[in-house]
C-alpha cells in the first residue's frame, strides 16, 4: 500500500490522547549523522537526530543508511522497517518522496497552525524544489506567520519525510536547521536534492 504523507495528515484522527502501544526505538546510519526512528505497531512516533551526534558532523553521501546492530530488530516493527527503507530510497535518489511510511495519529497536536504548516509543506516543496518561511504562511492562511512557521519547522518530529530543510529565507539564505545547531547539514540537503 502506497502512503502520500499530505493525504495521511490530513486524514488523520488526531486527538489531545497520548499514544497507548508499546514504543520500539532504533538508530540507522546515513550520511548526515546517526539518525533515531521512534514507532508503534501502528506507526512512527518521531524521526530525529540522534543526540548521540556531535553537532559539527560532516555529510557524506557516502556513508549508507544501515540499522545499527542494537537495531537489527528494525524488520519486527512495520512502521520502523518503512521508515528505514524510505531513508535508503531518498539517499540513493530513489522514489523520494513516495511510498511514506505510516505516521502515529497521536503525534501531531490537531488543528493548530504548526499542524497545518507541517500539512502543507510537502506538497508545497517536492523533492529538490525549496520554498520560504513567507510563502508557506501564506498557504497556510496568514502570510505574516512566518516566524510561527519557522517555529513549527523545529519542532517537526519527522526530519526529511516532512521536509522541513526545504524552507528557507525570503532572501535566499536557509535560515537555521535543527534551531541553528545543523545548518551545514541543511545546506547539504539541499544541495544534494538540487544536485539530484
Amino acid at each position: 500500500m502506497k502512503y502520500n504523507l499530505f493525504y495521511l495528515i490530513r486524514k488523520m484522527k488526531l486527538t489531545s490522547l497520548t499514544c497507548s502501544c508499546f514504543e520500539s526505538k532504533f538508530i540507522v546510519t546515513s550520511p548526515i549523522g546517526d539518525i533515531n526512528i521512534v514507532s508503534c505497531s501502528e506507526g512512527l512516533h518521531s524521526v530525529s537526530f540522534s543526540n548521540d551526534d556531535s553537532l559539527q558532523i560532516t555529510p557524506d553521501k557516502h556513508i549508507p543508511v544501515l540499522a545499527k546492530p542494537n537495531s537489527s530488530n528494525i524488520t519486527e516493527c512495520s512502521p520502523a522497517e518503512k521508515c528505514y527503507q524510505w531513508l535508503k530510497n531518498f539517499f540513493s535518489l530513489k522514489k523520494a518522496d513516495s511510498d511514506i511510511p505510516p505516521l502515529c495519529q497521536f503525534v501531531m497536536k490537531p488543528d493548530t497552525f504548526c499542524s497545518k504548516a507541517l500539512q502543507c509543506l510537502p506538497a508545497a516543496a517536492p523533492f529538490g524544489t525549496t520554498i520560504s518561511y513567507k510563502d508557506l504562511a501564506h498557504l497556510c492562511g496568514n502570510v505574516k506567520a512566518s516566524r510561527a512557521v519557522g517555529h513549527a519547522m523545529s519542532s517537526n518530529p519527522f526530519i526529511l519525510i516532512i521536509p522541513c530543510h526545504r524552507v528557507i529565507c525570503s532572501n535566499g539564505e536557509v535560515g537555521n536547521y535543527a534551531k541553528g545547531r545543523r545548518n551545514t547539514v541543511k545546506q547539504w540537503l539541499l544541495n544534494f536534492e538540487k544536485e539530484s
